[in-house]
């Protein structure tokens, strides 16, 4: 009976290991700016042999994650409004000038724009600047959630919002984005109320968090969070697992030579 009951726990612990690591697994890093420009739709301008992330500026781009939505609107047009939040590890350009990067968060359309990012005075809202994000989010800086909008003519729209390093990924950047809506025409799933990321496709490292993230949600229990943090390889559950194997074979053998 003892036996049964010790190889079944390490079985058990196995098994959640399995499990976990699985989850980890299927997570997904954020990726270089060809594939990320590829998955968007985008190219660059005429002449510029570099991306057109790259051209927005603001240094050569490394790497990013992003999220996409066709949008359709109707005659007259329409404005689409949402809130988002910048973060980020990059020191602040008055902290550190030679150290600092400029990451920057973009949206696709109706051109692609660079609307937050490490460098600039965020216009239209009291921030002049970063200010300390909470450490539980694993950032040093944030803007703050900051509400925009943009106006669409009439038409169909590959609509993403991503995040993208530049020059390198040594201080990852991150948007929480949440309350996107269209005020006419089609938009689905604008506050990830689903709790996934139904209605949008996505390339890298993207999830949707609650509260528990750090930061709470200006509308809603639930965020988008698009992030060039490098999700951890699973290789501490393979060492579990492994190890765990080892050790109840070591059991039944142990038990069967008592026997």
């Amino acid at each position: 009976m003892i036996r049964r009951l010790l190889f079944g726990g390490w079985l058990a612990t196995i098994a959640t290991a399995v499990s976990l690591s699985a989850t980890s697994a299927r997570a997904q890093s954020s990726v270089d700016e060809a594939q990320l420009e590829t998955f968007l739709g985008l190219t660059p301008p005429s002449g510029l042999n570099s991306g057109a992330l790259t051209g927005l500026g603001n240094g050569p781009v490394t790497d990013g994650s992003a999220i996409l939505q066709t949008v359709v609107v109707g005659a007259g047009g329409a404005t689409l409004t949402f809130q988002a939040d910048f973060l980020t590890n990059s020191p602040p350009p008055g902290a550190n000038p030679l150290a600092a990067l400029d990451p920057f968060a973009f949206y696709t359309q109706p051109t692609l724009t660079d609307f937050a990012d490490n460098f600039t005075n965020y216009s239209g809202s009291s921030l002049t600047g970063l200010i300390a994000a909470p450490s539980q989010t694993g950032f040093a800086y944030q803007t703050g959630y900051t509400s925009y909008s943009v106006s669409l003519s009439q038409g169909t729209y590959n609509l993403g919002f991503g995040i993208a390093d530049v020059t390198g990924n040594q201080y990852p950047s991150a948007l929480l984005i949440s309350d996107l809506s269209l005020s006419a025409g089609s938009l689905k799933n604008g506050s990830f109320g689903s709790g996934d990321f139904s209605g949008w496709s996505t390339i890298g490292n993207t999830s949707v968090v609650t509260s528990d993230f750090g930061i709470n949600p200006p509308v809603g229990p639930d965020q988008a969070l698009i992030s060039t943090a490098s999700v951890p390889e699973p290789s501490a559950f393979v060492l579990m697992i492994v190890g765990g194997l080892g050790a109840a074979l070591a059991i039944r053998r142990h038990c069967q030579s008592r026997a």
